[in-house]
């Protein structure tokens, strides 16, 4: 799906971990035009219920259980704001894998736009696995599986071939969105792959008592 963007939205994953919040943000666009607000609303609908089906189904059986998601939410960025959409987990939707002893680690998610640079690619830092599930901080092959499984709905969902959903998942470019003539159209590049790493990162900012 090529720009001219209908539309670009952003969306966040938000959930909760060792009573701190943790917040993913991505961002998607779509070619299908939006008549009014009913419509707009519509579209994000479809958007958040697919990624929060993508975080029940394949991201949980790949994180802590100290991780919980509390909903998912998106709202449009262009062609002009709106109001966010929101879908709200079920009570006691947590990880499947061993506890941590930590906040501040993550499992990365890299994105790949097969444009050069670093305009071209992006980073997801996802809720990290159980200790059990990590040795000398890289993540262990089962559990690297199970990411993988993640980016395969994402991919299935929102990638670029025969998605199920009108939007495709991508980097956008604040630095080519603040440029001389810069527009959504230049700045969105559309990802082509997904692919987990295998090393344990670090997302500080995760500080217990700090959030997100």
């Amino acid at each position: 799906m090529p720009p001219p963007w209908a539309n670009v939205a952003q969306a966040r994953i938000i959930g909760e971990l060792h009573g701190s919040q943790t917040v993913n943000v991505m961002h998607f666009a779509n070619n299908v035009a939006a008549a009014d607000l009913t419509a707009i609303n519509a579209q994000l609908q479809q958007l958040v219920e697919a990624l929060i089906d993508c975080v029940r189904t394949t991201l949980l059986p790949a994180v802590t259980a100290d991780w919980n998601i509390v909903r998912c939410e998106a709202n449009r960025l262009h062609p002009a704001p709106s109001d966010p959409i929101v879908a709200t987990a079920n009570a006691g939707e947590v990880g499947e894998l061993s506890s941590t002893s930590v906040s501040f680690a993550a499992s990365l998610m890299h994105l790949r736009t097969g444009q050069g640079g670093r305009r071209g690619r992006g980073k997801v830092f996802l809720p990290p696995p159980g200790e059990a599930e990590t040795t000398a901080s890289s993540i262990d092959p089962a559990t690297g599986l199970l990411l993988v499984q993640f980016a395969v709905c994402m991919a299935g969902k929102f990638g670029a071939a025969n998605p199920t959903t009108d939007w495709r998942l991508g980097v956008l470019s604040t630095t080519d969105l603040a440029e001389v003539a810069g527009s959504y159209d230049t700045a969105f590049r559309q990802v082509q792959q997904l692919t987990p790493g295998t090393v344990l990162a670090v997302m500080r900012s995760r500080k217990k008592g700090v959030g997100s």
